[in-house]
């Protein structure tokens, strides 16, 4: 069976498997040189803690918006080209939400694969419209999070 980390997927797989194919995967779409650039801070950008905290969650929104961009190209060569290109977009999409900002947190991973859902069925085509798509997603996830947990 080919894996195509739905929901239904993702929860019967183990996570070190998850995990480690996921870091495969980015670390292929996105290169060392472009991941050192990211990772790189300048002195005002660690000069606190809540910034240092701020300038990771940027590179890591910054370095997963590549890896998604870079994904449909990857797999335009391969014989089933979309369908490659949609299971490795789930697959940066959870570690987006599990290793990145660990959204497990805040939101089910049942919650999480239908917003994956939605937004593969309106992909962006680049890493702006990825960055975009992510900084929203985040926000829904906010919102979310706020709305079953309410803060007394």
């Amino acid at each position: 069976m080919l894996r195509d980390y739905t929901f239904e997927c993702l929860v019967t797989m183990p996570r070190h498997e998850l995990e480690e194919f996921s870091a495969r995967i980015i670390s292929r779409m996105v290169p060392e040189d472009v991941m050192s650039e990211i990772f790189t801070f300048e002195q005002e950008e660690i000069d606190s803690e809540e910034r240092l905290l701020s300038a990771r969650l940027d590179a890591m929104l910054r370095m997963t918006a590549i890896a998604l961009s870079e994904t449909q190209q990857a797999f335009d060569d391969s014989e089933n080209a979309t369908q490659n290109s949609v299971r490795m977009t789930r697959l940066v999409l959870w570690h987006f939400y599990a290793i990145s900002f660990r959204l497990e947190q805040a939101i089910s991973l049942e919650t999480h694969c239908e917003h994956v859902e939605a937004l593969i069925n309106n992909a962006p085509t680049d890493v702006f419209g990825w960055v975009k798509a992510l900084t929203e997603l985040l926000h829904g996830y906010a919102e979310i999070s706020d709305k079953q947990n309410p803060q007394d």
